[in-house]
């Protein structure tokens, strides 16, 4: 290690982890069973075996062998007695990282700033440590062997797990701490796990056309322009992909279920779902995770044969997509 970065056993005695980072840990561990969402980085993380995915903090508790579940969905474990986690605290620069390894398999890294590691421990008037709702943490994978839970933590213990995060953790962090500097090593924030934007933007040029065609037959003398903009809301562990359209009824029902067909999810990358407040006030970031289509654009030199064949092609289109797609062409037709 570093001869500038120190390694001491961590002296909290409680671990609380809160509400928010629990539930961020039970979506992490589902996008670690779909790896292909995962930045190239995070892919580094060891790949975690579990034979169920926790799908509640109930469940998640017996995965970590929580000692205690409160009523507000906060877990505390006992970081003195237990053997089912071990924590060490790494000094860098006048950053103190707080690092729990739990034996399932599973790491929490959070981050604190002090002027001297010993103000660090000094702070701890509550011999409980609190991980709350701070942006400040991470949740990663790791592969150490069972013999560091077990007995002791003596010092070789410590500078070992000390070393461990600095070479093989942090490098694999989603958005990694200051200790490396890495640049984003994805270039989109979103990748189809179905079909493409290419295909979907096809279903939604031919529904467009559709929509264009009923308005004049219905309404000869009135105004047929639909609007060419949709917003697909890529999806993530806890929503699915959306179809977002204001002025077509029909447009709104057969984009929803192209979306379904060619679904887009979020890469987890830095910036999502850790940082759920920041999404929130930051307009650029938060608009990584949509996806804007101007139709117009797209299809400026269509034919008039071909806007009439979209007719057929969008109804070959719907008799695959099942009772969904039939109720659909009825309405059509109607």
């Amino acid at each position: 290690m570093n001869e500038n970065i120190i390694c001491k056993p961590n002296p909290a005695k409680t671990l609380a982890v809160s509400a928010a980072p629990v539930r961020e840990l039970l979506n992490f561990l589902i996008y670690n069973q779909r790896r292909e969402l995962l930045t190239e980085r995070a892919r580094k993380q060891p790949e975690l075996s579990l034979t169920k995915v926790p799908s509640d903090a109930k469940e998640l508790k017996d995965v970590l062998k929580a000692s205690r579940l409160d009523k507000n969905g906060k877990l505390f474990f006992d970081c003195g007695e237990s053997d089912q986690q071990v924590a060490v605290l790494l000094h860098n620069s006048g950053a103190q990282f707080w690092i729990h390894y739990f034996r399932c398999g599973i790491g929490l890294v959070s981050l604190s700033f002090f002027s001297q590691i010993a103000s660090a421990e000094g702070s701890l008037t509550n011999p409980t440590r609190n991980i709350t709702a701070s942006h400040e943490y991470q949740w990663f994978t790791h592969d150490l062997p069972a013999r560091l839970f077990d007995g002791s933590i003596s010092a070789s213990k410590t500078v070992e797990m000390g070393d461990y995060f600095v070479e093989k953790v942090n490098p694999s962090l989603i958005s990694p701490y200051s200790i490396y500097f890495e640049k984003a090593q994805t270039s989109e924030p979103y990748k189809f796990i179905t079909g493409s934007l290419e295909r979907l933007q096809e279903i939604l040029t031919w529904t467009r056309f559709v929509c264009e065609g009923l308005k004049l037959q219905r309404e000869p003398d009135g105004k047929t322009y639909i609007s060419p903009h949709a917003t697909i809301h890529c999806g993530n562990v806890k929503d699915k992909p959306a179809f977002e359209h204001s002025t077509e009824v029909f447009m709104n029902v057969v984009g929803a279920l192209a979306v379904r067909e060619n679904a887009p999810y979020t890469v987890l990358c830095e910036g999502f779902g850790r940082r759920d407040r920041n999404e929130y006030f930051n307009w650029e970031r938060r608009n990584k995770h949509r996806i804007y289509i101007n139709l117009d654009e797209q299809n400026k030199d269509v034919s008039v044969r071909e806007k009439i064949a979209a007719r057929v092609y969008l109804s070959d289109w719907l008799k695959k997509q099942g009772a969904e797609g039939s109720r659909l062409l009825k309405i059509w037709k109607a």
